[in-house]
């Protein structure tokens, strides 16, 4: 049976271990990325909770929580392909100076790989419990092409099947799914804690009149909103064909694309689908994002995997409508939300029509 813990404290005061030094590690701490919101989350509620809290990553460019340390392993702005810096920074210096000194702290949490070999590295070596937090609930290969194909199911596999991770001390997971997800791959029993947002990051948001000037809507502009990076694992072009559908006959609605358009193959094909009723906005700061949000009425996505799902909660938190494949963790444990069949493109395209018209609709439960 599945283990559920509330929250990362919770789960950390469950060990038996005595605790008092973290180390959470992960790919990247941007202002971009799922995997870096949730270790700022569990970052600043460990903090919180007076334990002492450092921060391992590869990309460090975002600002740490106050009494927070950040460090960046790996070489990003050198790398031709960043992808290649996962493998790069195993064999660094760097790498080996953070497994030499591992034992300076009472439990590391390692999101995704290369920190699920450093934290097994750090557990063998100095017998540091390890935790590892696994996000995917599915490969994404079939996404990609030629080297882009291979390296996604060499990289799921290491953090699914990989050895390191079945020998962490304590496998998590962000929701039920992905928990049972990986607990297929490795089996091993999961702890479930599901993803929070951090609500600091929302204590300043734009107002109305600057967001509409900045994206060009009017004030009579029903909004629908997509936050994530323009990328075909968020299925962005789906989500602009389902909105186009929906709202044939619909002047005043606009399709907001918030997200680093970090693929310029993939951007060019949604810039070419996208007509003036859909706005990309590239990355926006926290303030700009709580103002985006606020702005919106409805939340939509045609995104047929994730972990958990983190922008929903961010959508929840602003009280908008989602409307959401079911298959998104996220999509049940959240309220006013409207869940549409995996890849039923029709169905999708109804019930965000239907939310639009309805302007304040029930919940799914209520439908």
């Amino acid at each position: 049976m599945t283990t559920t813990r509330d929250s990362v404290t919770d789960f950390v005061g469950s060990l038996e271990d005595d605790i008092s030094r973290i180390a959470i590690c992960g790919t990247s701490y941007s202002d971009i990325g799922g995997v870096a919101r949730v270790i700022e989350q569990q970052a600043v509620e460990l903090r919180d909770e007076g334990y002492d809290i450092e921060i391992f990553t590869l990309e460090g460019t975002r600002k740490p929580p106050e009494d927070v340390s950040l460090h960046a392993l790996g070489h990003f702005e050198t790398s031709p392909y960043k992808e290649v810096d996962k493998l790069l920074t195993l064999a660094s210096l760097s790498a080996l100076n953070f497994v030499r000194s591992a034992n300076r702290f009472d439990l590391i949490i390692a999101h995704r790989f290369p920190f699920s070999t450093l934290g097994h590295a750090a557990k063998v070596i100095h017998n540091v419990p390890y935790v590892y937090w696994s996000h995917p609930s599915g490969s994404s290969d079939e996404l990609f092409e030629g080297l882009a194909h291979i390296w996604a199911r060499v990289q799921h596999h290491l953090e699914t099947k990989n050895y390191a991770v079945r020998k962490a001390d304590y496998l998590c997971a962000v929701s039920e799914e992905s928990g049972e997800y990986i607990e297929a791959k490795t089996g091993r029993e999961s702890i479930v804690v599901p993803n929070t947002i951090t609500e600091s990051r929302f204590e300043d948001v734009a107002d109305e009149e600057t967001i509409n000037e900045r994206f060009d809507l009017t004030p009579e502009d029903t909004v629908v909103l997509h936050v994530g990076r323009i990328s075909p694992r968020k299925n962005i072009h789906r989500l602009i064909e389902a909105f186009q559908a929906a709202r044939e006959e619909e002047t005043e609605c606009k399709l907001l694309l918030v997200g680093e358009e970090s693929m310029p193959e993939y951007s060019e094909r949604v810039r070419e689908l996208a007509g003036d009723d859909v706005v990309l906005t590239g990355f926006v700061d926290d303030e700009t994002l709580a103002g985006v949000y606020k702005r919106s009425d409805v939340y939509a996505t045609c995104s047929l995997s994730e972990g958990w799902g983190l922008p929903l909660s961010e959508a929840s938190y602003f009280d908008l409508e989602i409307v959401a494949f079911e298959s998104i963790p996220a999509v049940k444990s959240l309220s006013n939300t409207h869940q549409v069949a995996e890849e039923n493109y029709g169905e999708f395209s109804e019930k965000l029509n239907a939310v639009l018209d309805a302007g304040t609709m029930t919940t799914e439960e209520d439908d």
